[in-house]
């Protein structure tokens, strides 16, 4: 069986209600089978859209269960990606704030902040593809900006490589402004300070591959935003 036939036989409304259950094991099981069914499959992305569960799921992120809320933006990272229309609904939903409180803030599960930005690195790529579309306005948000920036400091290596991900996007994007980047998120600071960190751990010789990689990572991000300084 197909997942799109999934709907004809009445699955998806049978899970879509179980994001109401009182046990958040249950929720949790019924947002990730909803992301399963949605990654990369237009057809059933546009079913689950119908179904008005969107809302659900952004509120289920901010669960006070951890694996109910990264199951959650599981849900939604799939629901959004590369799909216009469940982005819009998504921007209506104040989706990009909701991602950058996430980001902001440290006390949040590693992983919930790491499909935070991963997905904010999808939205922003997403943009770059469809020029003709007018991006949403928090692609500028400066604060939103510098809490992606940020993320560079952090003691997580693969969260730093998400981040450089979403920057290398943020970057190329013509809504958004070099002198923000430079002025307000200090992105040349954070640039140098992450080679540092880079070249200190090029000592663990487990990991110097996969550090070489963000380091390649790291310059390319910096040689797209010395052009933008330029052009600008």
């Amino acid at each position: 069986m197909h997942l799109s036939d999934l709907h004809k036989l009445g699955g998806l409304v049978v899970i879509t209600q179980e994001l109401n259950h009182s046990d958040p094991g249950i929720r949790t099981i019924a947002a990730w089978i909803l992301g399963k069914a949605s990654q990369n499959n237009p057809i059933v992305q546009q079913q689950v859209l119908e179904l008005q569960v969107l809302s659900k799921l952004m509120k289920m992120v901010k669960s006070d269960s951890v694996e109910e809320a990264n199951k959650a933006l599981y849900a939604v990272s799939a629901l959004i990606r590369n799909n216009a229309a469940s982005q819009e609904k998504f921007y209506a939903e104040a989706g990009g704030w909701m991602l950058h409180d996430i980001l902001r803030n440290a006390n949040l599960d590693i992983r919930l902040r790491k499909k935070a930005v991963l997905l904010l690195a999808d939205l922003a790529a997403y943009q770059l593809e469809n020029v003709d579309r007018d991006g949403p306005p928090f692609f500028n948000d400066r604060d939103l900006l510098k809490s992606v920036v940020d993320l560079t400091a952090s003691p997580d290596l693969d969260l730093q490589e998400k981040a450089l991900v979403a920057i290398k996007s943020f970057l190329q994007l013509r809504i958004t402004e070099a002198l923000v980047f430079r002025d307000f998120c200090a992105l040349g600071n954070a640039l140098n300070r992450m080679k540092q960190s880079l070249h200190d751990l090029m000592a663990d010789e487990y990991q110097r591959d996969y550090v070489m990689d963000v380091e390649t990572l790291r310059i390319e991000v910096e040689q797209i935003f010395h052009k933008k300084l330029v052009k600008q």
